[in-house]
């Protein structure tokens, strides 16, 4: 038990760490930020065997709606709610989820970044700063200093 409570821990430090990350990209790159819907399709109330081999998490089906309001509220609810939609409406808003045997699904939101974009835009500001940026450059050569630290490339 105590090494599942030490799991459990340091998943919910990486889930803070991931919405604080993401809490900053949005107030700071909104324009390279945007939300996008993650559907999680159940086609059992109980699943058997249990997924990393814990009971707990056999139940998830019947308490995912609940974990994604916790994941929510994680956030400071600075995301789109999650919610739980029945199986026709899932048919109609995720068309690409095989709705044979679905009970349910349930929708949480993460941020989607454009990284290519903000490298970029990372460029660009060095080049107003005055560094020389390149694409696609052979490098011959190290540039030291005196304390023999790398300072630049040839």
């Amino acid at each position: 038990p105590i090494q599942t409570i030490n799991d459990f821990y340091d998943e919910f430090k990486m889930i803070s760490s991931c919405h604080r990350e993401r809490k900053w990209m949005i107030e700071k790159q909104e324009h390279l930020t945007n939300w996008i819907p993650i559907v999680v399709p159940f086609t059992k109330w109980i699943v058997w065997p249990p997924p990393f081999g814990h009971w707990l998490f056999s139940l998830f089906p019947v308490l995912a709606p609940a974990v994604f309001k916790f994941y929510d509220g994680m956030s400071g609810f600075a995301c789109p709610p999650s919610y739980s939609i029945g199986k026709k409406k899932a048919g109609k808003l995720f068309p690409q989820i095989n709705d044979k045997d679905l009970k349910y699904a349930a929708v949480f939101y993460e941020v989607q970044h454009n990284d290519a974009r903000t490298n970029i835009a990372i460029a660009m500001t060095a080049a107003e700063k005055g560094a020389h940026i390149s694409n696609y450059v052979e490098m011959i050569g190290a540039i030291f200093d005196e304390k023999k630290k790398v300072v630049g490339v040839r």
